[in-house]
């Protein structure tokens, strides 16, 4: 696997994870033809119901007057996707990571890669370079680490909750490490 050497950008400004042995990419392109299939059959994701749930979850989050949070399509999909579209469950969805943020408040503040290099190159959350066979993205948190802290938890917690769209569509699969911190 190798640890980060560095974090750069590409020619479009988007910023990958260099670790040696491949890169690691936030994806914007649109997802192809066979996963949004999958997101119409499994998700819900049709043009009617996709539109009305964004519009209902902006009201429902407008309605809530303790949150203060962007209404962009963008991230109202973050929540939405994940619930299959329904508004009140992505509402709970984005209410636990607005409480997550709120509780570990520093390691949830402007996720970018040059603040997550520690947690790369200490190896606590490893991203494996390729998709699994269903098209996740497969994440490897070494909880049992006798260095991970709390706040590189949390900080390796929301680099998995960050994903692009595509690892909302396709789900993730993580798999937490407990070996070392009974075996070191």
């Amino acid at each position: 696997m190798g640890k980060a050497e560095c974090i750069s950008y590409d020619d479009n400004q988007l910023p990958y994870i260099d670790l040696g042995s491949a890169q690691i990419r936030m994806e914007k392109e649109q997802a192809p033809d066979w996963a949004l299939k999958k997101a119409q059959d499994e998700l819900r994701e049709l043009p009617g119901i996709k539109e009305q749930a964004i519009k209902e979850l902006r009201e429902l989050i407008q309605n809530e007057k303790h949150l203060n949070l962007p209404l962009d399509d963008e991230y109202m999909m973050m929540f939405l996707r994940p619930c299959h579209y329904y508004p009140e469950s992505a509402l709970k969805r984005l209410k636990n990571f607005y409480n997550m943020k709120l509780k570990y408040g520093i390691a949830c503040e402007n996720i970018v890669p040059a603040k997550l290099k520690n947690v790369f190159e200490s190896e606590i959350l490893n991203l494996l370079p390729s998709r699994d066979q269903h098209g996740r993205r497969i994440l490897v948190l070494e909880a049992g680490s006798k260095k991970m802290e709390a706040v590189e938890g949390a900080a390796a917690g929301s680099v998995s909750w960050h994903t692009a769209h595509r690892a909302g569509l396709h789900g993730g699969a993580i798999f937490s490490n407990l070996w070392r911190s009974c075996h070191n």
